[in-house]
């Protein structure tokens, strides 16, 4: 078990000599690359030792940001150990954004330094010469780190202290990503959790699904660095592909999984009906899993434990449930609160509620957000209750006489698909942005593929087609977000009997046509 200190840690580079020291005790632990290569814990500081050296120094009293957009490999993570080593925080980008997409978020964030690879660094190298901001490409790193040990004795950059450690990016109801500060105490208090709640020892290995730029990845980085674990990284072909994926698994001996629901049912499907005996913990978040999927599961990890975990960007993990083998509830509970989580459930007269009940999910805990970079959205998403405070999770649960927790939806427009937070005012924003829009509104249905994304788009003229609305999208938009199905018409969308444009009416009639 970890020692409780750790709990008190406060600073980001205080957090980063935590992830140092214990490395160094498992310096042969190895990190998996999807190409089929590896590198220690000992060469991964090296690298990050050397990237840290390029960072430009100090540029003021401020908290500063480092920006990574890069393939996910371990150059990718000794460029995240190497900017919290500085002191900075770290804001991963996700590669697989259309340019739009990332600029957008670039600007918001106005880094000191952004970080690129060879895949990226093209794309990106235009806006950090126009907003000055220092360039560090990791594909020209590599090829100067031949010499990783004369590296030693440089001296790396480091900030005046700050707490700020990680800047993540969600979807945002005006059309723009909202920008999550999370500090270090946060990610490191999660952590101990996850080494301690698992048991995680030298001879495991995690698979780390989920890009860099989704908070998913906190507790495979973290965690395997903090318990001398060896990390296998999926890299975005290898995190689409389930043949890929079992081969992965298999190569690096992983005993823990961690994903997202509809990662599982790649796996679930793959050729050959693997079997994994060797896993013996397979934890899921983000969206709601199948039944049918979880019993092909049961059969391709006929040794693992499983876990459903609810949580969210602003509070990290918050509720696990051990899912059992035998007469599995479907859909499964949320569960009960980690054990340094405090929740309450309130009506919709703002009520606290007791015992059994059914009202929105409010959530305090030492791994909530700092808050976002406007401070008028984290007063609309955050609320104090007894001299505390706690995070508006906007979504709707139910209490049973078991003290468990059950999803029932939520009072707004955000969805999960494929893991990915949506909100569907910023898909309907992106739409309408369309020159040949006069209206549009997304909605979600159900199938036996989960949840899918719609959109009903009435426009100004005969000629529009779902190719070019995709094309649109595909320009502003991550992948999730990108509509399945596009009613396109003349006629207005559909509206409710006040008169108001109505995603459940769309979705209730999407399904009873295709019944």
């Amino acid at each position: 078990m970890l020692h409780q200190d750790f709990f008190q840690i406060v600073g980001t580079r205080a957090f980063a000599d935590c992830l140092r020291i214990e490395m160094d005790k498992t310096p042969r632990a190895k990190i998996f690359d999807s190409a089929g290569g590896a590198v220690s814990y000992r060469a991964l500081q090296a690298m990050a030792e050397g990237i840290a050296a390029r960072l430009p120094g100090p540029g003021g009293t401020g908290e500063e940001i480092v920006a990574i957009c890069a393939e996910k490999t371990p150059d990718c993570l000794a460029a995240v150990l190497a900017v919290l080593s500085s002191g900075r925080a770290y804001a991963p980008l996700d590669a697989t954004h259309p340019d739009g997409r990332l600029m957008d978020v670039l600007a918001d964030l106005n880094p000191v330094a952004l970080i690129v690879d060879a895949s990226t660094g093209p794309r990106l190298r235009g806006w950090a010469l126009d907003a000055g901001v220092s360039l560090l490409d990791l594909s020209q790193e590599v090829e100067t780190m031949a010499g990783l040990e004369s590296l030693a004795h440089r001296p790396n950059v480091v900030v005046s202290q700050q707490n700020l450690a990680a800047v993540l990016h969600t979807s945002g109801s005006t059309g723009k990503p909202k920008r999550v500060e999370i500090e270090a105490h946060a990610l490191n208090v999660f952590q101990t959790w996850v080494c301690d709640e698992l048991d995680l020892n030298i001879d495991d290995c995690l698979l780390s699904h989920a890009p860099f730029a989704f908070d998913l990845s906190f507790l495979d980085i973290y965690a395997s660095l903090m318990s001398g674990a060896d990390l296998a990284l999926a890299d975005a072909k290898t995190a689409r592909n389930g043949a890929k994926l079992v081969d992965m698994m298999q190569r690096t001996g992983v005993t823990v999984w961690h994903s997202a629901p509809s990662a599982l049912k790649l796996v679930a499907q793959a050729p050959g009906n693997p079997v994994l005996p060797e896993v013996r913990s397979v934890l899921f978040a983000g969206e709601p899993m199948p039944a049918t999927t979880l019993r092909t599961l049961f059969r391709v990890f006929p040794n693992a434990r499983f876990v459903n975990i609810y949580g969210c960007t602003e509070t990290n993990d918050s509720f696990f449930y051990d899912v059992p083998r035998e007469d599995t509830p479907d859909p499964l509970p949320l569960g009960r609160p980690l054990p340094y989580v405090e929740y309450l459930l309130v009506d919709g007269a703002g009520k606290v509620l007791e015992g059994r009940g059914e009202g929105e999910l409010w959530v305090h805990c030492p791994t909530m957000m700092r808050g976002y970079s406007d401070p008028a959205l984290t007063e609309k998403a955050t609320v104090t209750h007894g001299g505390k405070l706690y995070y508006r999770s906007g979504d709707i649960v139910r209490r049973d006489r078991a003290g468990v927790i059950h999803f029932v939806g939520r009072n707004d427009s955000i969805v999960k698909l494929s893991g990915v937070r949506v909100d569907l005012n910023e898909v309907d924003t992106q739409l309408n942005a369309h020159p040949g829009v006069c209206e549009a509104l997304s909605f979600v249905t159900k199938s036996g593929d989960g949840t899918v994304l719609n959109a009903w788009v009435k426009i100004k003229s005969d000629g529009l087609n779902s190719l070019d609305l995709r094309l649109h999208l595909m320009k502003r938009l991550p992948v999730a977000a990108i509509p399945r199905n596009f009613t396109i018409s003349l006629m207005e969308v559909p509206r409710n009997s006040n008169g108001k444009a109505c995603r459940r009416m769309l979705a209730a009639n999407c399904q009873s046509a295709s019944a």
